[in-house]
């Protein structure tokens, strides 16, 4: 007898409820919320190891500079024709240009030697395309190792008379606002002394002995923001600060009033009156306004300055990292020092020798006034 099969009807399939739909979207976006901030914390991590591998590698530099010429290279010097050495100005020609050969970077050394013997002599590479000449290609071409990544914006300053690749590398001068462009001979005034401070000057090739606090106690290098002209940003920029002299004398300072007056009391992330800064706009240039910083304001503070023709040049080590800056010492370490590093007494003068008045950071600042950072008090 022939079985006929009766088939048996399947279940029908329930469709995902609107409730489950938002349980499982809610659990999404928790999720994707909870791993926002470690991938972010990830990228500022990656974005600190390259920033400190920067500062060790030029660091390095620096030691191998010494040891074939028995000292540190000076802030800004002199370079063949290209001199630019009078009263009114600086020389311009900066240690990153002589650190060229130290870190493989011997192309670009050599064609700014070759073309600093050809030039006219008293030539400025920063000044005109006139009969001397100028390095225009040095100015534009960028180089990765003295660009911070945690500087989002470009490589490059285009909005100045012409483009120049920049730079989040800047030099320690001492603890001292006095940031002068020039040696002795153009400062007749003891005060104008305490510029000598710092480990890097104009004209001054400090010998490895010079940091009598050690080299682990003595600040070589930080980061900076680098602005364009008339920056009115708090980063990257500088800030007129007629204050920064009470009393209208010249040798006295007040730190504590560049805190006080440089920043908008609308938005303090916008400066008050912005000056013409240079700083870190492009990197070979070695003047103190474009590549030097001082111990004395904390981390990311304003930088100040008394007036557009006046060189007080206070504070200045400033980066996109969060809660301070990357610091590279005199020993090749580096380390992280937080916006809240002790800075001792702002409103204090600057001092010709001794004991800087900044606390912590005014120590690090000074390799040769008998204190070491870490008798001061606060760790970095």
């Amino acid at each position: 007898m022939k079985r006929t099969s009766v088939p048996t009807a399947r279940p029908k399939r329930k469709g995902t409820a609107p409730l489950e739909t938002l349980a499982v979207a809610t659990i999404n976006v928790m999720l994707i919320c909870l791993l926002i901030p470690s991938i972010n914390n990830a990228r500022e991590a990656a974005r600190r190891m390259r920033c400190t591998n920067n500062l060790k590698q030029i660091a390095l530099a620096l030691h191998n500079y010494r040891d074939a010429n028995g000292v540190f290279p000076a802030l800004a010097t002199t370079f063949d024709n290209y001199d630019y050495e009078q009263p009114e100005h600086c020389p311009t020609i900066g240690i990153n240009i002589v650190v060229m050969p130290y870190i493989e970077s011997n192309s670009i050394y050599y064609q700014f030697t070759e073309e600093a013997k050809t030039v006219k002599p008293g030539s400025s590479y920063l000044r005109g395309a006139g009969p001397g000449g100028r390095s225009a290609w040095t100015l534009q071409k960028p180089l990765n190792c003295f660009v911070c990544p945690a500087d989002k914006n470009s490589k490059r300053i285009e909005n100045k008379s012409f483009p120049m690749s920049k730079s989040n590398l800047v030099y320690c001068v001492g603890d001292s606002p006095r940031s002068c462009c020039h040696n002795d001979q153009w400062e007749p005034y003891e005060r104008n002394k305490t510029s000598s401070r710092g480990m890097f000057r104009v004209q001054e090739w400090r010998p490895l002995d010079f940091a009598v606090d050690g080299t682990s106690e003595t600040v070589a290098i930080s980061e900076c923001c680098a602005g364009d002209n008339f920056e009115p940003n708090v980063k990257g920029g500088l800030g007129v600060v007629p204050q920064l002299s009470p009393n209208e004398r010249a040798e006295a300072v007040n730190l504590g009033n560049c805190l006080t007056y440089a920043v908008r009391p609308d938005d303090p992330k916008l400066l008050r009156t912005p000056s013409n800064t240079w700083r870190g706009t492009h990197w070979p240039d070695g003047r103190p306004a474009s590549s030097g910083f001082s111990c004395n304001l904390p981390p990311n503070a304003p930088a100040c300055v008394e007036s557009n023709d006046f060189p007080w040049i206070a504070g200045g080590a400033q980066s996109y990292h969060p809660g301070g800056v990357n610091v590279a010492m005199l020993d090749g370490s580096v380390r992280f020092v937080a916006n809240t590093i002790d800075v001792g007494d702002l409103s204090a003068d600057q001092v010709v020798s001794g004991k800087s008045p900044y606390g912590v950071w005014g120590a690090m600042g000074s390799p040769n006034d008998g204190e070491k950072a870490a008798d001061v008090g606060d760790d970095i």
